[in-house]
């Protein structure tokens, strides 16, 4: 199995976070604007590099008035 896959299935796949993720990429899906709101997470991360990717999904959401 690829190692990056078999990472995430190991550490990440049942945790709180990556299910509060998902959650609110629904919520995001269901809006339209999936692609900006990426676009936001990502540029967030990018200028705090210390933001969680929780937190950075968390604010494009909510600067998005989603």
């Amino acid at each position: 199995m690829n190692p990056v896959k078999t990472n995430f299935l190991d550490n990440y796949a049942y945790s709180e976070e990556v299910f509060k993720m998902s959650q609110l990429l629904i919520k995001v899906e269901k809006s339209g604007l999936l692609i900006e709101v990426m676009h936001t997470a990502l540029l967030e991360v990018k200028s705090n590099p210390t933001t969680s990717p929780l937190l950075a999904l968390q604010i494009a959401v909510e600067d998005w008035d989603i």
